[in-house]
């Protein structure tokens, strides 16, 4: 008999929301009695933002209960594990042991299936790409029933199709992937508060062959002589002599997470120009440039520090928006996209920038250029305006960020993904022609047929 518990679901964006049915399998003859029944929507964490791990049909597998590690060999970082750990169990276990993702998301509440389903990026993609340039191999269950490793040796054409498949190609069951050596759970952080776009994309430059990390803070809602004004922060893993004597103590101590929470959705929206104008003023004028030493859950994780943060943008919810731009005309595209944002008034204050190396897959996001991520609360006019943000990303020959969508048509995805969504589909259809696996948002925009 399926077990399942029918609510109301949505991504991290709370938008938009459906009726689903949501289940948590142990184990691979649970998931399997699942596709004899119908359609079937993997989800780890629900951290992709729009409906990518919600759907009205079949059922919503959490992989949460299928979090066990499975080997790790400590001589080369190989870690082993099933597709439910998060990124957080991860760091709990291993750094301790001088161990770290090469590359991790804003978040760590993020599960490994997840990671490869959306091949997730940091700040580091310009120097080291995303989590599928260190994944060895995954085992996937198949719509049939059967279990399949790939690799890039081995079914390659799963493998890549997999990765940023957003979950349509299988079930991942478990992965295989490298972990990086590090000496102590410090960071080198360098701050530069900037006036201008100019200036950044300078720095950008001039900073790229010294440090791993690099990602900028920007103020889009400030116009005027304030336009563009941010703040750059970048990074490298600190060695053990960088270290002053009181941190070098503080690295071998068990750290203690401090947490504050929004424990409920807060009823009506406080986020307007106004509320952002504020905060995003104070945010900047607070801002030093300066050089000191940042633990890593601090440097990478700054939202983790508020549980459950979303429920500031009320019931109705936010779009997350994620653009990358090809390098050539990254500055230019960047200033329109702005521009519309200023004019619009409906600006966001967790709006970063990034810059972006080259990327193998087929659906993944990255490619060679610079990746903006704003978000908006949903309100009156805010959709229209990203439908105009999308035509500026058309213009400039770039793309939307999958995992953060929620409102993207199947007409400008394929728009955005041509060339390469033909091939993913002839992927599909090879290893699920009955589209066991499917999701609002694969239906959404052409994945899968309604």
């Amino acid at each position: 008999m399926l077990k399942f518990e029918e609510i109301q679901l949505s991504g991290f964006g709370k938008y938009p929301k459906t009726r689903s049915k949501l289940s948590r399998p142990s184990g691979v003859n649970e998931i399997k009695d699942f596709l004899k029944s119908g359609e079937v929507t993997p989800r780890g964490l629900g951290r992709s933002y729009g409906d990518a791990a919600i759907s009205d049909k079949g059922i919503i597998a959490e992989s949460l209960l299928m979090n066990k590690f499975l080997s790790f060999d400590e001589s080369t970082g190989i870690l082993s594990c099933e597709a439910g750990v998060s990124y957080k169990d991860i760091l709990d276990t291993f750094t301790i042991r001088g161990w770290f993702p090469y590359v991790t998301p804003g978040t760590k509440y993020v599960t490994v299936g997840g990671a490869i389903a959306s091949d997730v990026h940091g700040k580091n993609h310009h120097k080291e790409g995303s989590f599928s340039n260190f994944l060895i191999s995954m085992r996937i269950l198949l719509s049939s029933g059967e279990i399949i490793e790939c690799s890039r040796e081995s079914n390659a054409d799963l493998f890549w199709a997999t990765i940023g498949g957003m979950g349509l190609t299988g079930f991942i069951l478990d992965a295989v992937f490298r972990l990086r050596k590090i000496e102590n759970p410090y960071m080198t952080n360098k701050v530069l508060k900037l006036k201008n776009l100019t200036a950044l994309f300078e720095k950008f430059e001039e900073y790229d062959e010294d440090y791993i990390y690099s990602v900028a803070w920007m103020d889009i809602v400030a116009s005027g002589s304030k336009y563009g004004r941010n703040i750059l922060m970048l990074g490298n893993h600190a060695g053990n002599e960088d270290l002053n004597s009181r941190l070098q103590v503080k690295s071998k101590e068990k750290y203690v997470e401090k947490k504050i929470s929004v424990p409920f959705e807060i009823p009506f929206s406080t986020l307007n120009k106004v509320s952002i104008s504020l905060f995003n003023s104070a945010f900047y004028m607070k801002a030093r440039t300066k050089e000191d030493f940042q633990h890593y859950d601090k440097y990478f994780y700054p939202l983790d520090f508020i549980l459950n943060w979303n429920h500031i943008y009320s019931k109705s919810g936010l779009i997350q928006y994620q653009l990358n731009i090809p390098e050539d005309r990254g500055q230019e595209a960047v200033d329109k996209v702005l521009k519309k944002v200023v004019e619009f008034g409906g600006g966001s204050f967790l709006a970063v920038l990034k810059k972006m190396g080259d990327q193998d897959g087929i659906l993944s996001f990255p490619f060679k250029g610079y990746t903006l991520s704003m978000d908006f609360p949903v309100k009156k006019g805010v959709i229209k305006m990203c439908k105009q943000l999308d035509d500026i990303v058309l213009e400039y020959g770039g793309r939307t960020y999958l995992t953060k969508d929620s409102i993207l048509d199947e007409l400008t995805f394929k728009k955005m993904y041509t060339g390469l969504w033909e091939k993913w589909m002839e992927i599909k259809h090879k290893y699920d022609p009955e589209n066991k696996f499917s999701s609002s948002l694969a239906r959404r925009i052409g994945l899968c047929p309604f």
